[in-house]
């Protein structure tokens, strides 16, 4: 046979789809040819630090050996956080020298595997004690610089004060009309126990006689805790001081007078008239039946609003509707030329009083509730609820820091010593 049909055969022998992988030449020291098709497919490249199946199992533990000893050198001297990471990762990351090693195992028999493991695990012991000490050895390092680039020096001459500070203006409006009921004879209600802001249901709605469709039993207007179809005790942050009054007639035999004020829920959108969080105050008063009319309501009210406008303040009563109190009235002022709505109030509805273990047939009482931030806009001249929350240093230095005379003297325009 001529050398030229030798070679012809063996030409189409290789180019055959069925020709062995293993003996087809290759263009390229990476290609081999797939034995279902023609075409050609990548080898599998070995370990970069392992370029050859042909190294002995000694010869790999050797270089497992000088990647430990290296590894340990690049730690000792990395000298932040982040030179020790980068270390962590080009050793003990997925791509890692020695993480890459384990690909090598598949090489030997059993007892090489188990002799190039141990070792394995050997060197990367090493590597992660080396890590976690000198990481906790830089931290340290760098937390001192830190100390030592914000230390202040105590011996530099103060800033000098500006003046005594303000009070802020909801806690000077808060305080002053307690101190009007106080003076009254009622009680201040704060504790966390008789003034909890996380309430259940029924001491928020169901006590007070809000209908089980009432809007503000919506999860749309308030912040509950607990799924409001809950069979269980329903939660929720409190909407209103109201629910005061329930644990108030629960814990004390009337005759009695109390004034609660205390911070509230609801989910309003946030503008300049509406926050999520703001504070109300509310009084309630509770006596033998007879003794205590709606003409007894309407002097107290007008007793408040004139301690807290000024003498010469104008009230109107409008009738109004509460689930809690019955008659139900809204409270007007007529302040710098107009009439602006400051209060609600009525005498407590019977089944109210029933609920909370007191005879409606024996004792009665009125009620009444105002927020503190709507006094507050109103008397200082504040148009953006906001500004009371901001924290702004500059907003407070607006008001004056007065003490019960000052109040009068403020409202009349007459300037504060």
């Amino acid at each position: 046979m001529s050398t030229r049909v030798i070679a012809v055969i063996l030409l189409l022998f290789y180019s055959s789809p069925y020709a062995s992988p293993f003996t087809a030449p290759a263009s390229s020291p990476f290609l081999c040819r797939n034995p279902l098709s023609s075409q050609l497919r990548p080898r599998r490249r070995l370990n970069p630090l392992f370029e050859t199946k042909e190294q002995s199992l000694d010869e790999v533990i050797r270089r497992v050996e000088e990647i430990g000893d290296t590894g340990l050198t690049k730690i000792g001297l990395a000298a932040t956080s982040a030179e020790v990471e980068a270390v962590r990762l080009e050793y003990l990351g997925k791509k890692g020298s020695i993480t890459s090693v384990m690909s090598q195992m598949r090489l030997f028999d059993a007892d090489g595997k188990k002799m190039l493991g141990a070792k394995v695990n050997d060197v990367k012991k090493r590597v992660e004690e080396g890590l976690a000490s000198q990481k906790e050895s830089v931290r340290a390092r760098e937390v001192m610089e830190e100390m030592a680039a914000e230390a202040v020096d105590v011996t530099l001459p103060g800033i000098r004060s500006s003046g005594p500070g303000r009070r802020h203006p909801l806690s000077m409006i808060i305080e002053r009309a307690v101190d009007c009921f106080v003076r009254l004879g009622y009680d201040t209600v704060t504790e966390c126990d008789d003034s909890p802001e996380i309430e259940n249901d029924y001491y928020c709605f169901e006590a007070l006689n809000c209908p089980p469709d009432h809007p503000a039993r919506d999860m749309q207007d308030s912040f509950y805790l607990t799924e409001p179809d809950d069979p269980g005790m329903t939660w929720m942050l409190r909407t209103h001081t109201s629910a005061v009054q329930i644990h108030q007639m629960e814990k004390r035999k009337p005759p009695f007078r109390i004034v609660a004020p205390g911070r509230v829920y609801r989910r309003d959108d946030i503008d300049a008239t509406h926050s999520m969080i703001f504070h109300q105050i509310e009084i309630l008063a509770v006596e033998e039946k007879g003794k205590l009319t709606l003409g007894d309501l309407k002097g107290t009210v007008e007793y408040f609003l004139k301690q807290m406008f000024g003498p010469s303040i104008e009230v109107r009563f409008r009738g109004s509707y509460f689930p809690f109190t019955e008659p139900s009235m809204e409270v007007d002022v007529k302040f710098r030329g107009k009439w602006l709505e400051v209060l609600g109030c009525g005498m407590v509805d019977p089944r109210v009083l029933e609920k909370a273990g007191i005879d409606p047939e024996k004792f009665g009482g009125f009620a009444a509730g105002f927020g503190a931030e709507r006094f507050a806009m109103v008397t200082h001249g504040i148009g953006d609820i906001r500004e009371f929350y901001n924290g702004d240093v500059r907003f407070s230095e607006q008001f004056p820091h007065f003490g019960d005379q000052g109040m009068t003297a403020f409202l009349e325009g007459r300037k504060v010593e």
